[in-house]
């Protein structure tokens, strides 16, 4: 008597089939999930590093229109934070910092209107040098530059990125 081929698997090689399926998974999934983590922070740092620059040359643009006034003063008050200075054009401009964010407002600026220039902020720093680039300036008469370090981290256990920039102020009223 002869037997019909049979159409199907039979539950013996099913088990098999799937239980060698479940081995393959659980090897491999946790190399994909360590791949995704990887890309996630990989494009975290990626979006930190490009708003660090951008504000690293929003400041730099700013500080260079810091206006020389006819005594021969730059129009610029020195300490910490926030940095107020006059532009060339007239206008009030005040660069403060409160971690999280740096603020950069203008003095017609909309009121109510948080003007904020990044996010991710740990630090912001100034430093008011004079001609020689090393000693530190007491008086807006003394300032021939504004060393900034500006400090961002992507996540709280993250690692920070800081960039450092020095302007030259210019000579013009």
């Amino acid at each position: 008597m002869a037997y019909a081929a049979s159409k199907g698997f039979t539950l013996m090689e099913m088990v098999i089939t799937l239980t060698m399926l479940a081995i393959m998974v659980s090897v491999a999934g946790p190399y994909l999930s360590l791949g995704a983590q990887a890309y996630n922070q990989s494009a975290a740092s990626i979006d930190t590093l490009g708003k660090l620059r951008n504000a690293s040359e929003r400041l730099t643009r700013e500080i260079r229109e810091i206006r020389r006034l006819p005594s021969g003063d730059y129009d610029v008050t020195l300490g910490a934070n926030p940095l107020v200075f006059t532009k060339r054009d007239g206008e009030t401009v005040t660069i403060d910092v409160a971690p999280p964010v740096v603020t950069l407002s203008y003095d017609d600026s909309v009121p109510g209107v948080t003007p904020v220039l990044t996010d991710e902020v740990v630090s912001l720093a100034f430093r008011y040098l004079r001609a020689d680039g090393t000693t530190d300036a007491s008086v807006p008469g003394e300032v021939a530059y504004i060393e900034f370090e500006l400090v961002l981290d992507p996540a709280p256990a993250g690692n920070p990125y800081s960039q450092r920039g020095r302007v030259a102020l210019r000579n013009q009223q």
